[in-house]
């Protein structure tokens, strides 16, 4: 079987349309981030970043239990507890966030017509942190979050979103990552969900813990209850994105985790990263499902076709060869096998 695997597009629809449009594969898998912006004019979403961050300050302040969306109504339902710019901010708010949610849904449309257009196989595809919950678009049908799919004899199970706080997304309708810690012990959706499907592929957003999760001047920031499943079960493969920079082919515990780093470009602390790179997976199954060979590509923006930048090939006792093709590329992304 074949997949094309690509995550965080971040609105580069084009690019998306070339990919689709100019490869083959049994599946395409898409691991969240569809969306980079919830509006179309800069001034609007700085805007609607500045309000946000108002509203969670005189969260924090106040040690409320609110999203920004409840407090902003609580404002304008008690105005006489609160100043006028208060109020003022509140009335912006939700008025921006109703237009991000039809923004939103009108971005996942074009998603939806261009996947139909030019894709020549299935399509799945989970929530990122900057989407919202996908059932609720016009992308319900590929939506893989909390769901199972069986594909030629293979068996995917999705787990969408991030633990995070994403400026200019409105939190009300972004996919909740149920993990906690309580009374000293790791509480997780993500596990109890693919501990009761065991899949051979996960297809997840956020990371599992010290596997391609390491934040720059942070450290690791991944999922400890997928990582959990993944030292007790050992699925064969586990696709993740949301962590640009900590990309590569990494085993653990004999699963394959992958992050070929973004597709869409981004903001980064480095200034503008690029991305374009997506990857092309070959599996087999005979007595059990093993990753045969993986591809790296990276398709730059303005052009037309992809380039080759390296190919994995992985035997039959799960050992990995790398052979780069393109030194040029090579040098600028790095180490990719682990």
């Amino acid at each position: 079987m074949e997949i094309i695997y690509l995550t965080d597009i971040h609105d580069n629809l084009s690019q998306l349309k070339t990919v689709l449009s100019t490869t083959k594969a049994d599946l395409y898998i898409i691991s969240g981030d569809l969306i980079y912006k919830a509006f179309f004019t800069e001034d609007k979403l700085y805007h609607f970043v500045e309000l946000q961050e108002n509203l969670y300050n005189y969260i924090r302040k106040n040690s409320l239990k609110l999203t920004p969306y409840e407090l902003s109504g609580k404002i304008i339902e008690s105005p006489n507890d609160y100043t006028v710019k208060q109020k003022f901010d509140a009335e912006e708010y939700k008025s921006l966030f109703a237009k991000a949610l039809i923004n939103m849904k009108a971005k996942y449309e074009l998603f939806k017509r261009v996947i139909e257009t030019y894709s020549n196989a299935e399509v799945m595809i989970i929530p990122g942190n900057y989407d919202m919950d996908l059932q609720y678009t016009s992308l319900a049908k590929y939506d893989m979050h909390k769901r199972e799919r069986r594909i030629a004899d293979f068996d995917f199970a999705g787990y969408g979103g991030a633990p995070v706080i994403t400026p200019g997304i409105p939190e009300m309708i972004s996919v909740p990552f149920h993990e906690y810690t309580e009374n000293g012990k790791n509480v997780s959706e993500a596990k109890e969900y693919f501990s009761q499907r065991n899949p051979d592929v996960l297809v997840i957003h956020n990371p599992a813990y010290g596997t391609l999760d390491k934040l720059p001047s942070y450290g690791h920031c991944g999922s400890i209850g997928i990582r959990e499943y993944i030292d007790e079960k050992s699925p064969a493969l586990v696709l993740s994105g949301h962590v640009h920079e900590d990309y590569g082919l990494l085993k653990v515990n004999g699963s394959f985790c992958l992050n070929p780093s973004n597709f869409g470009g981004v903001d980064s602390i480095h200034g503008w990263q690029e991305g374009g790179y997506y990857t092309h997976i070959e599996i087999h199954k005979q007595e059990q499902m093993r990753v045969k060979s993986l591809t790296l590509f990276r398709l730059r923006e303005n052009e037309k076709e992809a380039r080759k930048i390296l190919e994995i090939k992985i035997d039959k006792r799960t050992r990995a060869s790398e052979f780069v093709y393109d030194e040029q590329e090579y040098a600028t992304l790095g180490q990719f096998l682990r």
